[in-house]
């Protein structure tokens, strides 16, 4: 196993630590779970398993959605930016039309 291997499988962990931490206070702890689900997404795209990659910048953006409808001015910038990672991850997978929908309402947030 290679150190991206072992740096992948401690992401995994810490993102299955993070969502029972989520069920006993989301409050506290959905920022941090979003953060990670955008980094495993990142370190995903760079193993070039772009559906994995896009699974987890999906799930990344269904958290930041629930907390800027709490907290916008605090989240916002997160949304954006996940959501032109989506777009990104769509065009890797030759969703073209769905990428430009992604990178347009990350635009119109920003």
């Amino acid at each position: 196993m290679n150190q991206f291997e072992e740096l992948l499988g401690a992401t995994q962990e810490s993102i299955t630590l993070y969502q029972s931490l989520v069920e006993k206070n989301p409050i506290s702890h959905t920022p941090d779970l979003a953060h990670l689900l955008s980094s495993l997404g990142s370190a995903l795209l760079n193993l070039n398993w772009f559906e994995e990659s896009l699974g987890a910048t999906q799930e990344s953006i269904t958290l930041y959605q629930s907390l800027v409808e709490k907290n916008p001015a605090s989240y916002m910038p997160d949304l954006a930016c996940q959501l032109s990672n989506l777009g990104i991850r769509l065009l890797n997978l030759d969703q073209h039309k769905e990428a430009l929908g992604a990178t347009q309402e990350s635009i119109t947030l920003y």
